[in-house]
This record gives structure tokens, C-alpha cells and sequence, in this order.
């Protein structure tokens, strides 16, 4: 029933359970920042490692590539093993990893840094699934995915507004390593805070208690279902938008449209972050009142797909590109309940293998196209200027089109979907 709840009767347990809750958002949303990191500053890392943009393209996808690797590996660990263990062990390897990132002069041992970052990273946001999972009533896992999505997000605008303004006071090094100190933190409140809910353990012991191969056959089994395969696909699809644009591409192409300055480009890249934190907070509050998550996809799909256009092909004024950018975030917002379709066609009880899942086939997209869309750069675009490291806005045109393509590809796969999704 979704209103079925493994919350305990003491009303102090209960506060208990939603600051647990919110500790393990809070950290998916460290998992956020250090994972658009690489987009505020793109040209600081290319002056610093000597490197061009089909290098920066590969930086940034190493954390996506050991993140998607590790998706399946989360969430079976999770739906197993202490949580309090697991998460702040996951926090400390990212925290082990920005702290390479920051202090090397070398381009290999930053790139294993961010390898580190992906691994540690892979348990945040399945871990705040599995935590909401086992602690709070089902009517409420579509709304709290939703609003860990938005303090996620948030991590993103952090990124883009106040990691800018210490880069560009301090040096992108010294930027970087305060939010090392902010990771030591979370690890911190995760080992104090964070526990399992008895209740839920004893109720689903048999997942605890079941062989790895066992645990295995039950990601099988999600993987043989085309209908979870359409929801992580039209997941991956409309976060396109954070994932390649939020988080490495945006502000250089936002340069090129507009011929501005790094740190003002940051400034409008931060407008995607800001409404699809917006969107998937009114995910969030339509989540409660509506099953009805194939029609809100297919809403959001098909604004995408005319949104990104106009953005990239359109000569607009900087005042509509901004109106538009945000409005391009809110439509991303409906990711979230993807994850909701693929726990409800999971068993019960395997609300981090099936996060896991969605979450694998969502993050291959942007391990693909970070990389890509720098190869195809290099090759075939022109930039403003020699000595620049800024290129035309039709290099970006040529080069972000194959955005638009996925999104209109994904597009009839939202027939697939359940029309009333079951709770």
C-alpha cells in the first residue's frame, strides 16, 4: 500500500528518520558538485595540465565512467550492507579524490582523482534512495527522489556560483580543496547520523541475507524488462541538459553565443541548475496528487526537444536565452520520477539494485557524449581566435546537435511506459 511506512511509533524516531533522510541528500549533493566541477573551470585545466578539449571532455567522463561502472556493484552492496558503513566509506573516497584533483601538477593522477570521485559518488544517490526506501512511508519515495534531486541540483549551483567566485579569487587549486573540507564534514555527519531501520531489515531479511548470485539474478531480471529500459533511457535523455551541458559544455557555449567572460558565463549556466531544481521540486508536489507519470514524461520530452533547439540554433537575445535555459532545467525536472517507474517494476524490497539500474542506463549517455562532443570539437570546429580556447558558436552548433537527436530518438519510447504508474 503507499502508505505503508517503516517508520517507528516514537515521534522522536520519526525526526530521527527524515534527519537521516536529509543527511544522506545532503550528501548526494557533495556527489553533485564535485561532479560539475570540471565545467566552472574548463580553462584553468586546460592551462594548467597542458591539455586540449577532447582531454577535458575525457576528464570529466572518468568520474561518469567508474560511476556507471559502479552503479549495479552500489546498489547491491547497499540493499545488503550497513548503510552508515557503506555511504561514509563512499564519501571518503570521494573526498580522497577531490584532494588528488586539487593538489597535482599531473593530468594522469587528476584523472585518477576523478575516478575515485565516480566510485565514491556511485552510492550517493542510490543511497539516499535506499535510505528513504527504508525509513519513510511509499507515497513518499517519488517526492523525496524528487527533493534529493533538488539539493543535488543545488550542489550543481553551488558550483557554478560560489566555486567560480573562489576560482577566481583564490586559483581553481584553493577553490577546489574548501569543498575537500566540506566532504570531511559530511563523512562526519554520515558516521553519527546515518543507521538502519530494524523494522525494514527484519521485514526484507531475506535480501540481506541472499547470496550474491541471488542479488544478481534480480538486476537480470530488471534488465530483461523493455519497459525499465524505456524509463532509464528517457531518464538519461532529459538529463541531458545537466549532464553534458550543467556540467562541462554550458559555459563555453554560452561564451561562444555570447562572447562573454568565463566567470559571467558561469553566471547563466547557473540559471539550468536553479530551474531544474525548480522542476523537480514541482516533481516533487504533482508525485503526490498523480500516478499518471507517462503523460508528464511525454510533456517534458517533447518541451526539451523544442527548448534546446531554439537555445542552440536561434540568434536570441541574452534576456530570452536565460528565460529559456531555466525553462530547459524545469522540463529536466521529470527525471526523477523514472526512478520511481523502475522501483515499481522491481521486487520489493530492491529499491537500490533497481536506483541502481535506472541510474547505470541514465549515466551512459553523458559517458559518451562529455567526450564526444570534445572529439568532435577539435576536428571539426574553428576557434574565435588564435590563442584562444573558446570555440565558434557553429563549432557548438555542429557539435551539440547530436543532443537534440537523442532527445527526439528517446521521444517514442514514452509510449512504453505504464500509463498509471503502481506506488
Amino acid at each position: 500500500m503507499p502508505n505503508e511506512s517503516y517508520l517507528p511509533n516514537k515521534r522522536s524516531m520519526v525526526i530521527m528518520a527524515w534527519i537521516i533522510c536529509l543527511v544522506v541528500t545532503l550528501d548526494y549533493s557533495y556527489d553533485f558538485f564535485i561532479r560539475a566541477a570540471p565545467g566552472v573551470m574548463a580553462e584553468s585545466l586546460k592551462d594548467t595540465f597542458k591539455i586540449n578539449s577532447a582531454q577535458i571532455g575525457w576528464l570529466s567522463s572518468a568520474y561518469f565512467i567508474s560511476y556507471t561502472i559502479m552503479q549495479i556493484p552500489a546498489g547491491i552492496i547497499l540493499d545488503k550492507y550497513n548503510r552508515k558503513i557503506v555511504i561514509a566509506g563512499a564519501t571518503v573516497l570521494c573526498v580522497i579524490g577531490n584532494y588528488l584533483f586539487s593538489a597535482t601538477d599531473y593530468y594522469e593522477v587528476a584523472f585518477a582523482g576523478r575516478i575515485l570521485m565516480g566510485i565514491g559518488s556511485a552510492f550517493g544517490f542510490i543511497g539516499a534512495a535506499k535510505v528513504a526506501a527504508m525509513w519513510l512511508p511509499k507515497r513518499f519515495f517519488a517526492s523525496f527522489v524528487c527533493f534529493t534531486s533538488v539539493v543535488g541540483i543545488l550542489g550543481g549551483l553551488v558550483t557554478d556560483t560560489l566555486l567560480s567566485s573562489l576560482v577566481q579569487n583564490l586559483g581553481w587549486r584553493q577553490g577546489n580543496e574548501v569543498f575537500t573540507y566540506f566532504g570531511v564534514v559530511i563523512v562526519i555527519l554520515v558516521a553519527v547520523l546515518v543507521k538502519d531501520n530494524k523494522k525494514f531489515i527484519e521485514q526484507y531479511k531475506s535480501i540481506k541475507e541472499s547470496t550474491l548470485l541471488e542479488n544478481i539474478r534480480i538486476v537480470i531480471k530488471n534488465f530483461l524488462s523493455i519497459r525499465f529500459w524505456a524509463a532509464a533511457l528517457i531518464g538519461g535523455a532529459l538529463f541531458i541538459p545537466i549532464n553534458v551541458l550543467g556540467s562541462l559544455w554550458g559555459v563555453g557555449f554560452i561564451q561562444a553565443k555570447f562572447q562573454l567572460p568565463e566567470a559571467y558565463a558561469s553566471y547563466l549556466n547557473s540559471f539550468l541548475f536553479i530551474g531544474t531544481a525548480i522542476g523537480f521540486s514541482l516533481g516533487a508536489i504533482i508525485s503526490i496528487f498523480t500516478n499518471r507519470y507517462r503523460l508528464i514524461l511525454t510533456i517534458n520530452l517533447a518541451s526539451l526537444i523544442v527548448i534546446s533547439s531554439v537555445l542552440i540554433y536561434v540568434d536570441i537575445s541574452i534576456h530570452l536565452f536565460m528565460i529559456l535555459y531555466f525553462a530547459l532545467g524545469i522540463m529536466s525536472g521529470g527525471e526523477a520520477l523514472t526512478f520511481t517507474i523502475g522501483r515499481s517494476l522491481s521486487p520489493k524490497g530492491t529499491a537500490g539494485s533497481a536506483t541502481a539500474g535506472i541510474n547505470l542506463i541514465n549515466n551512459l549517455i553523458p559517458v559518451i557524449l562529455l567526450p564526444l562532443i570534445g572529439h568532435i570539437l577539435i576536428k571539426y570546429g574553428n576557434l574565435i581566435n588564435t590563442g584562444s580556447h573558446i570555440y565558434t558558436i557553429e563549432s557548438y552548433q555542429s557539435a551539440l546537435a547530436i543532443i537534440v537527436a537523442i532527445l527526439i530518438v528517446t521521444f517514442p519510447l514514452t509510449a512504453l511506459l505504464p500509463k498509471h504508474t503502481k506506488l
